[in-house]
C-alpha cells in the first residue's frame, strides 16, 4: 500500500479562481499547496466587473464587504455595449448591481481571504509536468532553476488560457480563432467624457471607457475601420486615431502607459476533468471580455468544484470506493461545462452585434436596443443571465415522497434570506452559512416543528426558521413557503419539500 501523497490538492495558478478554490479547501481542513509562476501579482487588469452572483458567493464566506466598501456600484449594465441598459436594480438579490473594480484588486483581496483561511501562495513556481498514478498525481515544479516533485491526490489547473496543466493532461482546447482585434490602453485623459458617455457607439464603431481609482482610464474601441486587420500594431497614436474616428475627439489623450490587444477568439476545454486533474477558469474557457463575465464564470467554477473536492478528499481519507469519488467529480463537468457554453454563446452574440458594420449593423443594434427598452421581461432575462444568478443545475428530485419536481427553487442558488427564529432576532442566511463554512450541506426548514442546529441524519447542518421575513423579492419568488430545502455547499438547492 502506497503512503499518502505530500498534499491533498495542488492548485496551479493564484489568480482569483485559484485563490477562491484554495480558500474553500483550506477552510475545510484540506491540505493545499498553491503555486504561481508569476513572482508578483499582475498590475495590469483586463477584467473590471464583479457580478451579483459572484458577490453572493463572496458574501456567503464573509469576503464581499471589503470589495463593496471600496468599489463603485453600478445598478445597470450593458449587452453588446448598447445604450439600452440592463436593469440590475430589479434582480432578486442583495447585490442588485455590479462592482467596477480592477481584477488586480480583486485578486489581491482574494489572496488576503486565502491567507485568513490558512493558505498561502508560493510564487515563482512553474509546473512543467503532471503525471497521474492510481492514487495520486505527481507534478514537477520548477523554482529558481531547481525542480521539485510534488505528490497530491488531485491537481486543479487554474493557470489560464495557456494552461500547462491542461496541456500535460492532454485535454484539447477547441474553439474559434480571432477575426477581429480590439485595443485596451491604460491612459491619461485630460478631458474625459462624462460617465454617461463611457460607452458609446455609432456606424464607425464603439468606445468603452473605464475610470480607475488613481484617476487614469482604460480605453478600448471596436473600430470598424481597422478591427479585422489582425496584423495592425496598436500604439498610442493608433489609439488616438481610433478615438477621433469614432467620437470626433481624443478626450485630451495624454500619457499612454500601456497598449495591449484583445481578440475575439473563444475556446473551451474538451473536458473539465481527466482522472485526478481538473480545470477551472481560463484554463477551461476563454472568450472576449464582453460583459465582464470571464472571471465571474471562473469563480462559479471554483465554488462548484471546491465542495466536490472536499468531499472527494474526505472520502479517500475514509477509504471510500473510487466510484463515489468519480460520481462527485464527474458532476463538476456535467454542471459547469454547459454553464461555460452558455456564456460563450452570449459573448458570440454580443460580438456579432458590436462587429456588424455600416447601416445594417446600426439598424441591428437599434432593433435589439429597442427590444431591451420596450420589453422589461426580456431585459430581466438578459440581466439574470449576465449577472450569473440565472444558473440552475439539474436535480435528482422526481416528485415522489413529498418532493415537488416543479418547485422553481430546485437547482437555483439560494439568496440571502432574512430568517425569523423563535426567541432570537432575525438573521440573514448568509451570516449562518459563514459560520457553517465550506463543504457542508445545509437543511433549511421554514415553519413546522422546531429543530436544533445539530447535524441532521444525512450529515447536513440544520437551520430552523419560523418564517422568512424578506426581502420582498424572496417572498415573491416563493422562498417563504413552509417546508425545507437542502442547500448544497455551493449554495444551490438540491432538494425542496413543502409541509
Amino acid at each position: 500500500m502506497s503512503s499518502p501523497p505530500d498534499i491533498e490538492v495542488l492548485v496551479v495558478g493564484a489568480g482569483p479562481v485559484g485563490c477562491w478554490v484554495a480558500a474553500e479547501l483550506c477552510a475545510a481542513g484540506v491540505r493545499v499547496m498553491v503555486v504561481e509562476a508569476r513572482e508578483n501579482r499582475a498590475a495590469w487588469s483586463r477584467g473590471f466587473v464583479v457580478h451579483p452572483r459572484t458577490l453572493e458567493i463572496f458574501d456567503s464566506r464573509g469576503a464581499a464587504a471589503p470589495m463593496v466598501a471600496t468599489s463603485r456600484r453600478v445598478p445597470t449594465w450593458h449587452f453588446a455595449m448598447g445604450a439600452s441598459r440592463l436593469d440590475f436594480a430589479v434582480l432578486p438579490t442583495s447585490f442588485p448591481h455590479i462592482l467596477l473594480q480592477p481584477q488586480a484588486q480583486t485578486e489581491e483581496m482574494l489572496e488576503t481571504h486565502l491567507n485568513r483561511c490558512g493558505g498561502e501562495v508560493l510564487r515563482g513556481r512553474r509546473v512543467v509536468d503532471v503525471r497521474q498514478q492510481d492514487d495520486r498525481v505527481v507534478a514537477t515544479v520548477r523554482h529558481d532553476g531547481a525542480e521539485q516533485t510534488v505528490g497530491a491526490r488531485f491537481v486543479v489547473g487554474c493557470d489560464g488560457a495557456h494552461s500547462a496543466v491542461r496541456e500535460a493532461a492532454g485535454i484539447g482546447f477547441s474553439g474559434t480563432p480571432d477575426t477581429l482585434l480590439s485595443p485596451a490602453a491604460l491612459v491619461e485623459l485630460k478631458d474625459p467624457p462624462p460617465p454617461e458617455q463611457y460607452m458609446q457607439g455609432n456606424e464607425q464603431g464603439l468606445l468603452f471607457v473605464i475610470p480607475l481609482p488613481d484617476g487614469r482610464f482604460v480605453v478600448s474601441t471596436i473600430d470598424h475601420a481597422v478591427m479585422t486587420d489582425l496584423s495592425k500594431p496598436w500604439t498610442a497614436e493608433t489609439v488616438r486615431e481610433s478615438l477621433i474616428r469614432i467620437t470626433g475627439t481624443d478626450y485630451g489623450l495624454g500619457e499612454v502607459e500601456r497598449v495591449s490587444t484583445i481578440g475575439n477568439s473563444a475556446s473551451q476545454a474538451d473536458r473539465y476533468r481527466d482522472g485526478r486533474v481538473l480545470l477551472a477558469g481560463d484554463a477551461a474557457h476563454v472568450h472576449f471580455p464582453m460583459g465582464g463575465q470571464g472571471m465571474n464564470l471562473g469563480i462559479q467554477d471554483a465554488h462548484n468544484l471546491a465542495w466536490r473536492l472536499i468531499a472527494a478528499v474526505r472520502a479517500e481519507r475514509d477509504g471510500s470506493v473510487p466510484d463515489t469519488v468519480d460520481e462527485l467529480l464527474d458532476g463538476y463537468e456535467a454542471e459547469r461545462r454547459p454553464a461555460g457554453e452558455r456564456v460563450l454563446e452570449d459573448v458570440h452574440a454580443q460580438m456579432g452585434l458590436v462587429a456588424a458594420t455600416g447601416a445594417d449593423g446600426a439598424a441591428l443594434r437599434a432593433r435589439f436596443e429597442a427590444l431591451l427598452a420596450e420589453h422589461p421581461e426580456v431585459n430581466l432575462q438578459y440581466a439574470r443571465r449576465l449577472s450569473g444568478i440565472a444558473v440552475r443545475y439539474p436535480t435528482a428530485q422526481d416528485g415522489k415522497d413529498g418532493n415537488d419536481a416543479e418547485d422553481a427553487r430546485l437547482g437555483a442558488r439560494v439568496p440571502d434570506l432574512l430568517l425569523e427564529r423563535d426567541a432570537a432576532p432575525p438573521v440573514r442566511l448568509y451570516e449562518l452559512l459563514r459560520e457553517i463554512g465550506p463543504g457542508r450541506f445545509v437543511r433549511l426548514t421554514v415553519g413546522g416543528p422546531a429543530v436544533g442546529t445539530d447535524d441532521a441524519d444525512d450529515g447536513a447542518a440544520l437551520i430552523a426558521a419560523t418564517a422568512v421575513a424578506g426581502p420582498a423579492w424572496a417572498l415573491r419568488d416563493g422562498w417563504d413557503a413552509p417546508g425545507s430545502v437542502l442547500i448544497r455547499p455551493d449554495g444551490h438547492v438540491a432538494e425542496a419539500r413543502t409541509w
